[in-house]
């Protein structure tokens, strides 16, 4: 089903392997302006001149910011700073990094595969988005797609595998030329190598023809180089750059996204109104180690409630009114859907007891969301400032395949695929990548 192929990558021209690390940078829509003057003095030639250029003065529109990056990747292509690959490859990016979400930290390892997917549209059920997305990012996108003609950073698709994928790419991996490493500032090694072998390559193509693709991030880009394929009707932009990694791949971690509730000016008893809807079982005092004790606990059900004005941690369920209150005031959505976590906080905390509605103005201001729980534990003890916190467990890559499968999105803030895919590594000339 998915259609993919091999590209001549525009990487880097490095004299060691660990120059990499001064060029890449996190993907554009991780970076404020602090970041970016940060990253434009590591290096001069530092990636994100290309990804996220910066706003001058003397600048008439956002497009402006977008035609100096195509100038500086031409530039850069001329001095051969940036070198065109001579043959059609593969390029695998492995991750190594440590999961600090439960009372043990874990080493993992996270095996992608950089290539060339042809767009499609969602209804086809070939690329599958499991998000909504801004119509401000992607016009931005597509001013730099359309003033440079290059893929500047990388999609995060997630294939459907039940290990015969992963199997592949981990082969090709062993077999592939080392070509750039380096560590971010949030431990995370990145490595990137590059594989040639055509029979191989044959075999990961054929193989992907029997796969769906879920957007795990990038549904930005994605949407944007379908828009451009579409407007420009025509062949050399009807494939994008995409890293593929499989849903067995045993490195893939999903953080959750932790809900701390900022108190209005109305004043509310939020444990009194939570247990019209919730079960309530004290766990007892609050304390950052029971809270990772939870959420690790792959046999515990419902979530994990901390509230500020007792600094008491509360394991609540629905209760048969709160599965009522779902049954009948929730969204047009199937029961999977209503029933996630972050369905539950949005539909009883937020809209019910709140009395706010569900746009994601509301959502961001009155919620904060944290992925550490220590660092949540922490803001709780304001009580002046929140009500309490919602600490969740991770959802799995099943559940989350199984809801968009079927035509749902997910919730806002329902995923933290972590870690971020880094740009910079390679890139893709739309035109002059056979």
């Amino acid at each position: 089903m998915a259609d993919v192929k091999p590209f001549k990558g525009y990487r880097f021209k490095l004299k060691k392997p660990q120059d990499l690390g001064r060029l890449a940078a996190p993907p554009y829509d991780m970076l404020d302006e602090s970041a970016i003057d940060e990253l434009y003095k590591k290096d001069d030639f530092n990636c994100v001149r290309i990804t996220q250029n910066k706003h001058e003065i003397s600048d008439t529109s956002n497009k402006d910011r977008h035609i100096r990056a195509a100038g500086f990747f031409d530039s850069w292509c001329h001095q051969q700073i940036l070198v065109q690959d001579p043959q059609p490859s593969l390029y695998i990016y492995e991750q190594e990094f440590e999961d600090v979400t439960g009372r043990e930290t874990k080493r993992h390892t996270r095996t992608g595969i950089i290539c060339l997917i042809k767009l499609v549209d969602f209804q086809e059920g070939i690329v599958l988005p499991h998000e909504y997305t801004l119509s401000g990012p992607k016009q931005d996108r597509y001013d730099l797609l359309d003033a440079a003609r290059v893929n500047t950073g990388q999609i995060f698709g997630l294939v459907s595998d039940d290990g015969d994928v992963y199997g592949l790419i981990r082969n090709m991996k062993e077999e592939s030329s080392f070509e750039g490493s380096f560590n971010d500032e949030n431990g995370v090694v990145h490595n990137l190598y590059k594989y040639e072998d055509t029979a191989k390559i044959s075999s990961f193509v054929q193989m992907m023809k029997e796969k769906t693709i879920l957007i795990a991030d990038g549904h930005h880009r994605y949407e944007t180089a379908l828009n451009f394929y579409r407007n420009e009707k025509d062949e050399k932009y009807a494939y994008t750059m995409m890293t593929f990694v499989s849903m067995a791949d045993p490195g893939l971690v999903i953080r959750p996204f932790h809900r701390l509730v900022r108190k209005t000016e109305n004043r509310i008893n939020m444990k009194m109104r939570l247990s019209e809807f919730f079960e309530f079982e004290n766990y007892g005092i609050a304390a950052s180690g029971r809270i990772a004790e939870f959420i690790t606990d792959s046999k515990a059900d419902g979530m994990l409630f901390l509230d500020s004005s007792d600094n008491h941690l509360y394991k609540i369920r629905l209760s048969e009114n709160g599965e009522n209150f779902l049954s009948e005031n929730g969204e047009q959505r199937s029961e999977r859907w209503k029933h996630l976590d972050v369905s539950i906080i949005n539909s009883i905390v937020i809209n019910r007891i709140l009395g706010l509605p569900l746009d994601g103005k509301v959502l961001h201001d009155q919620i904060e969301y944290i992925n550490d729980p220590v660092t949540g534990y922490e803001k709780l003890q304001n009580q002046d400032s929140f009500y309490g916190g919602f600490f969740i467990r991770p959802l799995s890559i099943r559940t989350i395949y199984d809801i968009v499968a079927e035509g749902e999105r997910m919730p806002q803030k329902s995923t933290n695929f972590f870690p971020k895919l880094y740009s910079g590594l390679v890139f893709n000339k739309l035109g002059k990548s056979e």
